[in-house]
């Protein structure tokens, strides 16, 4: 539902009476990370695995489906240094567990995160990583990719053993496929790489027969598709495809019977849909999209026997949307779905065991934290399991609601509003997303929750580059790094200005990743409209970050999305623009971020302090581009709270002096 101004005026007067004052939450109950995270049933529904984050602590725990308070640790981090990435079941009776740490490599010194592999039992009897040897007396970091294997499939014909990528230096050090025991640990070459690949398809009995390669030029991006019909036959070309050149070309799976593969693609409808290629013809075959101009996002696969088939996609309108082809899917969504509707939530199946019998549900809105449920069919019994945030469960959170608004030059655009308890005229966060090219949903965020409990409200603009909305809506946004991306936050702010919801002229603009940039920017270009500005893992110096792109191989990004002019990028680095800046500004950074160097940060740090500037600096030295594990979290959140509270304070209301209204009416 999308709501006018005048509306929204209304829901800023309806509080419950009985409401505790929010600013009474602690932030350790927003700061910590989710308690539960990627929860996944054990092939034969017994057991679920999961990581757990209780304080300082992460875990990777094995929990009885039907007894949560018999719970087994395998691996236990608590320095910050080290990340506990991705949990897989190899079989019923071992997990196989990713953990990462950063790693400087190369004569650049290039910050990159080192991958390794443990394999474990549930009984936690076993424990050991999964390494290939090197005898070489002479190994240097710069050899890390060959010492991080990735796990790309595990083998349910073969319990024993699981399919991981090693950049070979055989094959100039691009992945090849290694077949590992995961009782010894024992590593056997399975395939090598022949085509430059840089992705795999493999089908569930572990033959491999697809790969994606990229060109021998490293400024071209270019990617050239191979299929085979069995691991005996030859690689045969079969597609290319460039980004920002060529229709978008995304392979879900690889159809043996069907000589074809299902893709992702925007071909003909200028949004992204779900589609069959066949190899032979050519030719594309709709299978899906989403209403509107809406992009579909995934494909959602099932696994049938040893065949993986496509039975459905998502999209996503506030809240992602499923769509299901098969009658049993669409019940059981719709059946889910159903009953937590009541309760006002968005419920999606998270997984379940093989004989599709115990599923886990994660449930969740705007204003209530993620939560899990435990549903058996054969019973038809459902009951919850763990909140994401259990200490925010009874809280007084607030709505996000979701509007649309017109920028200077016409162009419609959407974004989500947040306003606080207890205060008729709120001062006024703007909160960019990162990407750029991404987007700001309607689900419940921690830190926009703890900006509402703390009085301000929250404005987010998925402005034009935002993803999700269909290819002119992104491709309005490219080129536009500091100017209409930059501008339409602006018209975000003067239409809520217009709604007079907030005080506007209190303000200040916060955003990570691109949306620090897009607070830096605000900083020389809007100086006189915000109070303050915080850059988290923020860009300031755009001939830097074009270095990095150039290196990495993003030619084309840069061509098409941003720009290598030389002038340009001059003007739109914040870092050549700091005698501009007025306001305050906060810098937080991770040392161990390997997308946006914490040289960034610096940089604009001793620029606002050679102009004579207010501007605090925070760098973490394990921390990671989002900041994601407890300490830095914790730390970093109360940073923000402080600096907001010094330089955008906040009048609060007493729930005593607050209207005695119950609920609040939607037209």
């Amino acid at each position: 539902m999308k709501l006018g101004a005048h509306y929204l005026l209304l829901l800023l007067c309806l509080f419950r009476s009985d409401l505790l004052i929010a600013e009474s939450i602690p932030i350790e109950h927003f700061s910590h990370l989710p308690m539960v995270q990627q929860p996944i049933l054990s092939p034969d529904g017994k057991y679920i695995a999961a990581i757990l984050n209780q304080g300082d602590w992460t875990h990777v725990a094995i929990i009885p489906f039907d007894n949560k308070d018999s719970t087994k640790t395998l691996l236990r981090l608590g320095v910050s240094k080290y990340r506990i990435e991705d949990i897989a079941w190899a079989n019923n009776d071992r997990v196989i567990i990713s953990v990462t740490q950063p790693l400087n490599v190369g004569r650049w010194n290039v910050r990159v995160r080192a991958n390794s592999l443990f394999s474990a039992t549930i009984d936690g009897e076993e424990f050991f990583e999964l390494r290939k040897k090197d005898n070489r007396k002479n190994r240097t970091k710069s050899r890390y990719k060959q010492e991080s294997p990735r796990l790309l499939n595990i083998l349910r014909n073969d319990p024993e053993h699981i399919l991981v990528t090693l950049q070979d230096e055989h094959d100039n050090y691009f992945p090849a496929i290694f077949k590992v025991d995961i009782t010894t640990g024992k590593f056997k070459k399975y395939l090598r790489n022949s085509k430059r690949f840089i992705y795999w398809g493999v089908e569930e009995n572990g033959e491999v027969l697809m790969g994606i390669g990229v060109d021998k030029s490293h400024r071209s991006d270019t990617h050239y598709i191979y299929t085979r019909e069995s691991a005996e036959a030859e690689w045969e070309p079969v597609k290319s495809f460039e980004t920002f050149k060529t229709e978008t070309f995304e392979p879900i799976l690889y159809e043996p019977e069907h000589h074809s593969i299902v893709v992702i693609s925007d071909y003909k409808l200028e949004k992204a849909a779900l589609w069959r290629y066949n190899i032979e013809s050519g030719e594309y075959t709709l299978l899906g999209e989403a209403p509107g101009k809406f992009d579909v996002t995934s494909a959602i696969t099932r696994l049938e026997g040893q065949q993986r088939t496509v039975v459905g996609f998502t999209y996503n309108d506030n809240y992602v949307q499923r769509v299901y082809f098969d009658k049993d899917n669409i019940n059981l969504s719709q059946k889910i779905s159903a009953l937590f509707g009541k309760n006002n939530l968005e419920a999606t199946l998270v997984d379940w065991d093989n004989a599709r019998n115990r599923f886990i549900v994660y449930a969740v809105s705007d204003k209530s934290p993620g939560k899990y449920y435990l549903y058996e069919k054969e019973s038809n019994a459902l009951g919850f399991w763990y909140s994401s945030y259990p200490f925010l469960e009874s809280a007084p959170l607030v709505n996000v609601q979701p509007f649309d608004f017109q920028a200077r030059d016409g162009m419609q655009l959407h974004g989500y509003l947040t306003l606080p308890f207890g205060s008729e005229h709120p001062p006024l966060i703007v909160f960019p997303h990162g990407g750029p090219f991404a987007r700001d949903s309607q689900y419940f965020d921690p830190f926009v929750q703890m900006l509402a409990s703390r009085g301000y409200a929250i404005l987010q603009v998925n402005f034009r580059g935002s993803t999700g909305y269909g290819n002119e809506y992104r491709e309005a946004g490219y080129k536009e790094w500091g100017k209409k991306m930059q501008t339409d936050l602006i018209d975000g702010l003067n239409w809520v200005k217009a709604s007079r919801l907030v005080n506007t002229e209190q303000a200040c603009i916060i955003g990570a990743s691109y949306g620090g940039y897009a607070a830096l920017t605000a900083g020389y270009q809007t100086p006189e409209m915000f109070k303050c500005m915080i850059s988290i893992a923020g860009t300031a110096n755009m001939r830097t970050s074009l270095f990095h792109w150039h290196r990495w191989g993003n030619d084309n990004y840069i061509d098409n999305a941003v720009t290598d002019d030389e002038w340009e990028l001059k003007k739109m680095s914040p870092v050549n623009h700091a005698a501009e800046f007025m306001a305050p500004v906060l810098l937080i950074h991770g040392k161990a971020d390997t997308v946006v160097s914490f040289r960034q940060s610096e940089a604009m740090y001793k620029a606002l302090r050679r102009a004579k500037k207010r501007v605090e600096l925070q760098l973490y030295r394990y921390g990671t581009h989002d900041l994601d594990d407890p300490v830095n979290l914790k730390n970093s959140m109360s940073l923000i709270e402080s600096f907001l509270a010094k330089h955008l304070p906040v009048d609060t209301i007493d729930p005593r002096d607050r209207p005695n209204m119950t609920s609040a009416i939607y037209p």
